[in-house]
């Protein structure tokens, strides 16, 4: 019986002897061992069991997803269009990188097409830059084109149950 209640530290799953310590890491709330806590403690804010329970009751609420992000897509040519209206407003890329919160090297990723922004960081450079790189996804034409010229793997499989 004892076996059950004991509790197990969830970041490298051994049996806690004693009490877990409770703390955030990484955003998250969790309970772990002497030896785990000493090796995060630089990184790890003890929480007290109370703030553990709302956490935990905060965590559990689903948000609803937002549907207009799932639809919106960032245009190909991403990187082009950054850098010309940075270079037309005039500003480089570390002043962007400020206004964007993000480091330079990022701008310079943005620019380069090695990086695609997040929609959240694309709406942000249409703002600062004004320019427009978020478009509505567009997938009812691809579906068309797919239906007409492509099996799907459910047409294969009708055409083997037809020979048996």
């Amino acid at each position: 019986m004892q076996a059950n209640s004991e509790e197990y530290c969830e970041l490298c799953g051994s049996p806690i002897h004693g009490k877990g310590i409770t703390v955030s890491y990484e955003g998250s709330i969790i309970t772990v061992c002497n030896s785990c806590y000493n090796r995060i403690r630089k990184h790890a804010v003890i929480v007290k069991e109370d703030n553990k329970k709302s956490e935990t009751q905060k965590k559990t609420t689903p948000k609803p997803p937002k549907m207009a992000d799932t639809e919106l897509e960032i245009v190909a040519d991403y990187y082009k269009i950054i850098k010309n209206a940075r270079e037309q407003l005039g500003i480089s890329q570390q002043q962007l990188a400020q206004k964007l919160k993000v480091s330079e090297n990022i701008v310079k990723r943005f620019e380069s097409g090695k990086l695609k922004p997040t929609i959240s960081q694309a709406r942000q450079l249409e703002k600062i830059l004004g320019i427009k790189l978020v478009t509505p996804l567009e997938n009812e034409e691809s579906e068309k084109e797919f239906d007409e010229t492509e099996l799907t793997l459910g047409d294969v499989v009708n055409i083997k149950e037809g020979k048996k």
